[in-house]
Formats: C-alpha cells, structure tokens, sequence
C-alpha cells in the first residue's frame, strides 16, 4: 500500500467523474429511521457523498464523515453498484455488512433492505447461528446477497470454512475505528483477508478513525491511522471543502443537561430487563452445574463469569436509574467490549462466554428500542 500522509488525504486529491448536478437530500435519517425513508429509492445523493462514492469504487477507503452526514447511505450507492455489476457478470458473489452490535445490525439491515432490491438477511448470536450447519449456511449463501452480521459470526463462519473469503466480493465495515489488537474485525483481516488470494472491495465507515487512548500528539493519531489503514488494507478518505457539509451536518454546540429521574419512568424498561437477566442467569446456572464436581478449575471459570455477568447487571440498573437511557446504552457497550474471549477454552465454557454476550445483545436491543430516534 502507498504511503501517503493520511491526515491530509480529503476530496482535493481525486477528481470526481460524475456529474454533480444533485439535489440536497443525502437521507442520512434513513440510518436512524427506515421508516422515514418511503421515498428512498429516489434519493439524492448529496455533492460530498458523490465524491466520496466515486472514490470508494476505485479503491478500498475508510471514509471519515461525521455522524449524521449520510455514510450509510454512501455504502448503499456502492452496494446497488456492486450488485448491478454481479447480476452483469452472472457469478454468484456474496456482498457483506458487518456492524459491531446486534442493534446497529438491525438498523443497518433495514436500511439496506428499504433502499436497495437486493436479498438481504441479518444475523446475530442471539438468532441461534452458532449452532447452524453447512448446510444452514449454504441455503443462506444461495438465497441472499447482502449478509448483515456481527464480526464475530462472520469470523466464526470463516474459521469453521463454512464461507470462504473467495465467495465475497465486497466488505462494509461499519464503525471500522474498532478494527484495532483482538477485535473480531482485526482477526477477520489478519486471518483471512490478508491472507487470500482474492481479496473483496472493503469500505470502512466511521466519525473518527482514532481512538483516544495513548494519543498525545499528531505522531499518534498519524501512527493509528496508518495502522487502521494497514489492517483494513484501505486509505482514509475526508471532504476538504466542509461548505455544503456543515449545512446537513452542522459542528457540535457544547451544553450541560442534567438528567432528571422522574422525567423518565424506567419500571417497564427494568422490567424487561429483568426478564432477560434472569432468562440467561438459569442458562449459566445450568452450563454450571454440567461441570460441577467434574473440573475444579472450570467451575470456578463459571463462578467468575456469572459474578462478572451480576456485575454488569448490576452498574446497567445504576447507569439507567442515575445517568439515562445513553448513558446505560454506551454501559452495555463498553461490558460487550469486555466480555472474555474463550475461544480457546472447553465447548460448556465457550458457550456460557456467548450466553453472556447474547445477554448484553439483548439488553442493549431492549434499552435501544426506547432510546427516540435519532439519539444513537
């Protein structure tokens, strides 16, 4: 890959070669609210989501654009192109969609859906995929041609050879920030996409390609960003011209807002989380109680991870009774990012290690379905 200055890469480097003569709407609401998007298939694509797409055809990129400026709606323009060229060509190829939470898959699902004609599907941990077969996975592969998943299904699925790198020709990358040391989206790239001889497009998405830890200068953020651009074999791409921009996407104004507990009646909520707590603690229990007596070391494994998984419960409840359904959303993230990675262990603990992470899944699905639209 070309070693170019990666904070100095924006829209003045590469010519556009389509006509700019487009009308305003670039439907960034469609991300948040497929519904709104009746006329979606009619959109306009704005000047700066053109250049962009135009840049994205020609090579792998990670485009930079903040949140609400329409990158969804960039990956749907590349994902109708890539597919009118496979329908062209008449070879079955797979177009991939990867989100890192079971809500953005949701969300991202219906909006390719909505937008595009194409056959699209959505999967998750909590779908029960990790006990699906070849065969499961063949009818899924012939069937559809846009799968929307979680990196850690897409990896499995690579690892067990039931999808092979070969049979994708495009990889969406959605808050590719993430794409850093033992992030299933780093695996993906390392064991397999480095590796292949045929390699797919990737496009990657995010507000910000650095992330805050361990930076302290503008060496840092080059050094991550040269990073990311090395593991998603891709180049960062930003707008120079920020004018028609910052009309759809205005800067950020800063201001303190106090949360206020008895604006917000949380007991339904609760309710439904304690549903699936308890749901998921008589799963753990019983994977728990098959080792009992059995192996020592593992049952105190289990003993660890069900109080980890009380933990969590536990600072979510704190989260949404003293800061707010965003902040108890971003809690269920950050408890996600954390949950331990027992790929290498025995089968009963790797399956209680994905009972916790389906908890999470569905709690954070639980608090962003009463988040209003827009918020996330």
């Amino acid at each position: 890959m070309e070693n170019h200055n990666s904070l100095k890469r924006s829209s003045d480097q590469m010519s556009s070669s389509t006509p700019l003569d487009v009308g305003s709407d670039g439907l960034d609401h469609a991300v948040h609210d497929p519904s709104s998007s009746t006329s979606a298939k009619n959109f306009k694509p704005r000047k700066y989501q053109l250049k962009v797409f135009e840049v994205a055809k020609k090579r792998n990129t990670i485009a930079v654009l903040e949140t609400g400026a329409g990158k969804t709606m960039i990956a749907v323009m590349l994902i109708k192109d890539i597919a009118q060229a496979i329908k062209s060509n008449g070879q079955k190829k797979l177009i991939i969609f990867l989100a890192p939470t079971v809500h953005l898959v949701h969300q991202q699902y219906d909006v390719i859906k909505i937008n595009t004609d194409c056959k699209v599907e959505e999967y998750y941990g909590a779908k029960g995929v990790d006990e699906w077969t070849l065969d499961c996975w063949k009818k899924e592969i012939n069937q559809n041609d846009v799968l929307v998943m979680t990196p850690q299904i897409l990896l499995d699925v690579l690892r067990k050879a039931f999808l092979r790198l070969e049979m994708v020709c495009f990889i969406i990358i959605d808050e590719c920030h993430h794409a850093t040391k033992n992030h299933p989206y780093a695996k993906i790239m390392k064991e397999f996409y480095h590796k292949s001889n045929s390699k797919p497009k990737v496009f990657g998405m995010t507000a910000s390609p650095v992330v805050r830890k361990g930076v302290s200068s503008v060496v840092d953020c080059e050094g991550q960003i040269s990073e990311l651009e090395s593991i998603l074999d891709s180049q960062v791409y930003t707008i120079g011209d920020r004018t028609e921009m910052e009309v759809y996407v205005p800067s950020a104004v800063g201001s303190c807002k106090f949360y206020d507990q008895s604006s917000f009646n949380s007991l339904n909520l609760k309710t439904k989380m304690e549903i699936s707590w308890s749901k998921f603690d008589v799963s753990l229990s019983k994977l728990q109680g098959s080792v009992q007596n059995s192996y020592k070391d593992m049952d105190d494994k289990h003993k660890t991870l069900r109080k980890q998984l009380s933990n969590y419960h536990a600072k979510i409840l704190y989260c949404l009774d003293e800061l707010g359904l965003i902040c108890a959303y971003e809690a269920v993230k950050v408890c996600l990012e954390n949950v331990p990675n027992a790929q290498d262990e025995c089968e009963i603990y790797r399956e209680s290690s994905l009972q916790c992470k389906y908890f999470l899944e569905e709690i954070l699905c639980i608090i962003g379905g009463s988040l209003p639209l827009g918020m996330l």
